[in-house]
C-alpha cells in the first residue's frame, strides 16, 4: 500500500492519478474538510487526523506501507520531518512532492522578507495600515498577540471552528474573510479595495497557493507584501513535477 500525506491541491491530484493506476492508497489529511476534498475510490482509505510520529509509524506497520508520498504544504515542517525519520527507521521509501518556489524578482521592491511568523508580525508593526493575512488560521494567534487586531483582516477557510477561533482572538466579524480559494488576481484586488488593505502577508506557496496572484494584486494596488520564507528541510527524493514523481512511484512499487 502507498501512504499519501495530503491536504493540498497537488496532493489531491497525486491521489487522483494513483487511483487511476489502481494502486491501493492510504490518504491522510489534518482536517475533516481536507478529507472531504479527496477523490473517493474503493481502493483508497482516507483518514483525517493530525498524526504524531508514533501514530504514523504504527500506521506504516499495520497497513504494510511500501512507499510514503509527502504532499503536504511546503510550510508543514513538523509532519515532513516526522515522516522522513519514520520512513528511515522502518525502511520505507519516502518521496517528497515539493511545489516550485515562485519567481519573485519582478516584485522584489515591494516585498519585505521574514524568516518566520514572529518576524512577520514584528515587521507589520513597523508599517502602517490594514493588513490582509493570507497565511491561514493555524498561526493567527502569533499575529494577534503582536499586532492590533483592528488592523487585521485574516482570510481563512469558511468552516465553523476556524471562524470561532477568529472570534476568540478578538477579530471583528467584519474583518473575517471566510472564503475558499483559489483566488484570482482580480479577486485579491477587490478584497484589497474593500478592506482598504495596505499590507498583504503571504507565504511562498507556489502556483497552487496563488502566490503570484497575490503579488500581482499587490503590484496593481501599490501595497507592500510581507513574505514568509519557506523553511528549509533536507528532503530525500524530491520532485516538483507530478508526472516524474508518479513514474518514480511506479518503478519503486513494482
Amino acid at each position: 500500500m502507498i501512504m499519501i500525506l495530503s491536504g493540498t491541491q497537488d496532493g489531491r491530484e497525486i491521489v487522483d492519478m494513483l487511483q487511476n493506476l489502481k494502486y491501493p492508497l492510504l490518504v491522510t489529511t489534518a482536517t475533516a474538510y481536507g478529507a472531504e476534498l479527496i477523490p473517493k475510490n474503493n481502493r483508497s482509505i482516507v483518514i483525517h487526523k493530525k498524526l504524531s510520529k508514533e501514530e504514523m509509524q504504527e500506521m506504516i506497520i499495520n497497513k504494510n506501507i511500501k512507499i510514503l508520498i509527502d504532499a503536504t504544504h511546503p510550510y508543514a515542517v513538523e509532519v515532513s520531518q516526522n515522516a522522513i525519520e519514520v520512513c528511515k527507521k522502518k525502511n520505507v521509501l519516502y518521496i517528497r512532492f515539493q511545489r516550485k518556489e515562485s519567481l519573485l524578482s519582478q516584485y522584489e521592491h515591494r516585498i519585505y522578507y521574514a524568516s518566520d511568523y514572529e518576524e512577520a508580525a514584528n515587521r507589520i508593526n513597523t508599517l502602517k495600515g490594514n493588513v490582509l493575512l493570507t497565511t491561514g488560521s493555524k498561526t493567527l494567534e502569533i499575529f494577534t498577540q503582536s499586532v492590533d487586531t483592528n488592523r487585521l483582516f485574516p482570510r481563512v477557510l469558511p468552516v465553523s471552528d476556524v471562524i470561532k477561533k477568529c472570534e476568540n482572538l478578538d477579530i471583528k466579524p467584519s474583518h473575517i474573510i471566510a472564503m475558499q480559494g483559489p483566488f484570482s488576481t482580480q479577486m485579491n484586488v477587490e478584497i484589497i479595495k474593500k478592506c482598504k488593505i495596505d499590507i498583504l502577508v503571504s507565504k511562498d506557496s507556489g502556483d497552487y497557493g496563488g502566490t503570484m496572484q497575490k503579488l500581482e494584486a499587490a503590484k496593481l494596488m501599490n501595497i507592500f507584501v510581507v513574505m514568509i520564507q519557506r523553511p528549509k528541510l533536507n528532503y530525500p527524493h524530491v520532485f516538483d513535477n507530478i508526472e516524474d514523481m508518479i513514474n518514480k512511484v511506479r518503478i519503486a512499487y513494482e
